[in-house]
Parts: C-alpha cells; sequence; structure tokens
C-alpha cells in the first residue's frame, strides 16, 4: 500500500455519488490530509452557464467559477504547501487555474496527477489538459491508446461494500436466503435508452426473477412530462423510482441476485463503476460494452455482452418477437463463478489509490 502519510492532497473532482466519501476513508486510512472541492458549480448553475456559452459562443463563461474556486483553494491552503495536486476529469477548469495552483498551492517537490473518468469526446476540453500535469490516467482504453499525450490506462474501482470478501460469508446467501434470490439485477438512472431496453428485457425474460430498476428524477420528469410528453407517457412503475436508490439498497440488491444487468451508453468505451461493483462482489455480468474483452477478468463463464441493442430493439417493437432480448438461463447463472482473486484485488479502491499517487 503506497505510504500518503502526513501527506497534503488538494484533490478537484466531481461530487459524484459517495465517491469523495470512499477516497476520503481510504486516504486518511494512511494518515494523509486530503483537502476536496467540487470540479464544477451545483448542477443548475452548470446548465445555465454552459447554456449561455453555447448560445454567445463564450469560451470564457467559466472564468467566474474558476477565480473563485482557485481563491478558496489558496485560502485555505496548509501553510507548507501540497504534496499532491490531483485533478478528476476537470471539465470546466482553466489552464489559468491549475497553473497558478501548481505555481502557488503545490511544493516544488510535489506531484501533479490528472486522472478522466469520463470519455475526452465528453468534456470540453477532450483530455487535453492532461499535458499540463506529471501523470496522467484514463478509465477509456480507447482514449488511452489513442491519446499522444502517453495516458495510461487505469478502469474505475469498487469499494469495500462491494467487496466480497468483506461481506457475511464472503458475498454468497444461506440457505434460508436462496428464495429471495434475483436472477438479474440492474439499479441505474434514467436514459430513454435504457428505459426502453429494460421493457424490451422484461417483456422478454417472463420466466425469470428481474429486478430491473431506474432512479427518475422528479424535477427530470417534469421537464421531459413538458418538452416530451410520449417519453414518460404510462411509465412501468415496476422499473421506475422516483426516490434515488442509498449505495447499501444497490449494494443488498446486487448481493441478492445471480448476475447484474448493466447498460451503458451506446458509444461508451470505458467500464463503469457498476461493472467494476459486479466484479468485486463476485457476480456474473451482462453488458453491451463491447470493450469489456479488452480486460484481463473477462472470461464468457462470468461475462456475457450483448451488442446491437438499439437495432434489435427497433425490430422487435416493429413486430412483437422479443426474443433477440432472452437473458441466459439456469445453465449459464447457476455455472460456478469463474474466480481470480489476483486479478479481481487489482481493481479495488486502494489498488486504484495506490495507482494515482504511485
Amino acid at each position: 500500500m503506497r505510504d500518503l502519510k502526513d501527506k497534503n492532497i488538494l484533490i478537484i473532482m466531481p461530487q459524484f455519488y459517495s465517491y469523495q466519501t470512499k477516497m476520503r476513508e481510504d486516504l486518511e486510512s494512511r494518515g494523509a490530509h486530503p483537502h476536496f472541492y467540487n470540479e464544477e458549480p451545483d448542477k443548475t448553475q452548470f446548465l445555465i452557464l454552459k447554456n449561455l456559452g453555447d448560445i454567445f459562443h463564450n469560451e470564457k463563461i467559466f472564468d467566474g467559477f474558476n477565480k473563485k474556486l482557485k481563491n478558496k483553494i489558496l485560502s485555505e491552503m496548509p501553510e507548507e504547501g501540497y504534496d499532491y495536486f490531483l485533478v478528476i476529469r476537470g471539465n470546466v477548469l482553466s489552464e489559468q487555474t491549475i497553473h497558478e495552483l501548481k505555481n502557488k498551492a503545490l511544493k516544488s517537490t510535489g506531484k501533479s496527477i490528472y486522472y478522466s473518468w469520463d470519455s475526452f469526446k465528453n468534456l470540453r476540453h477532450k483530455g487535453e489538459i492532461g499535458r499540463l500535469f506529471d501523470w496522467r490516467g484514463t478509465f477509456d482504453s480507447v482514449d488511452a491508446k489513442e491519446s499522444k499525450l502517453d495516458y495510461k490506462l487505469l478502469p474505475l474501482f469498487y469499494s469495500d461494500e462491494f467487496d466480497a470478501n468483506r461481506l457475511p460469508l464472503e458475498g454468497k446467501l444461506s440457505a434460508e436466503q436462496t428464495d429471495e434470490v434475483f436472477d438479474y439485477v440492474s439499479v441505474s438512472a434514467f436514459f430513454p435508452f435504457r428505459y426502453r431496453y429494460f421493457k424490451a428485457f422484461k417483456k422478454a425474460n417472463p420466466d425469470k426473477k428481474l429486478c430491473l430498476k431506474i432512479y427518475l428524477d422528479p424535477k427530470v420528469y417534469r421537464g421531459k412530462k413538458l418538452k416530451d410528453p410520449k417519453l414518460v407517457k404510462d411509465l412501468d412503475m415496476d422499473i421506475i423510482s422516483f426516490e434515488p436508490f442509498s449505495p447499501d439498497e444497490i449494494r443488498d440488491m446486487v448481493k441478492n441476485s445471480k448476475a447484474v444487468l448493466d447498460l451503458a451508453h451506446e458509444q461508451q468505451q470505458g467500464l463503469t463503476m457498476r461493472t467494476m461493483e459486479t466484479l468485486g462482489i463476485k457476480r456474473k455480468l451482462v453488458t453491451n460494452n463491447i470493450y469489456l474483452r479488452d480486460y484481463e477478468f473477462y472470461n464468457e463463464t462470468n461475462d456475457l455482452i450483448f451488442t446491437d441493442l438499439s437495432s434489435k430493439a427497433d425490430k422487435a417493437e416493429q413486430t412483437g418477437d422479443y426474443s433477440e432480448f432472452i437473458l441466459p438461463g439456469e445453465e449459464w447463472l447457476n455455472k460456478p463463478y469463474l474466480e481470480n482473486e489476483e486479478v479481481r484485488q487489482k481493481y479495488s479502491i486502494h489498488a486504484w489509490i495506490d495507482n494515482l499517487f504511485n
């Protein structure tokens, strides 16, 4: 484990689920002193500024946020400065802000680190700010291969809550619990494509125990009801939830399943956090991410990839034949999970932080 005792660490990153908390817990357990700052304004302000910037072609629309963030960091920094400066994603950070923080907040012997847990095409800076840092990594295998900035591939992680070895009976269910097991579980945020595919999987698999849940933010629902009422008409409330699921609820649903269904964006190249959590908790995985095959832990005993779901959904909705959405049955589900503990441990949050601060 990387020794970070008494190291001051400046971290600018998204406030995304509980990942800041998980990172803080690991770093503080090593004796480090992490200081976290959010990489963007709150969601409402961000969308307002982004839309104004797009309308008026103003590339400096986030300058005010950058100045405020920089001044806050400099006013709160430890007197001796930071040993590490880590930026995760940094979607609206300006080069000037990064330069000033490196010059004024980072020790002369300190190290700057950039990590992207989003594909470059989704970022305002397209990954170019990585050149300002001593080390740069990405979760996206294609970006790592194609970038000329020597990006290292560093997939995401699973936290301790999804570590099978830390769960009772290593995450396995007792005989009394087997009646409660789901064949497939999926818990995710609302996107029209995902809701469409969930309905197709539900129609195609009446013989299986499915737990397919999508969280639809009530604000998003009201907005879509006004802009595109057909999209949210007659919602399947067995799938849709207006209440978010806590990390513990998600963990328990996954634990009480045989396999996880994870549907990423059609063009997504990097592996999702849910994929890593499925690996951590030793459950089988069905996904539409073809890039899963690029990773050392992929094997057909544990993993299955569905392709061309959009065209398959078009065909199914036209013909009423949903057979291409039939999920594997008992033969695959009940085949023993193929374990490789040495490989699995490489993807824990502790190994991920070791790699970041190596």
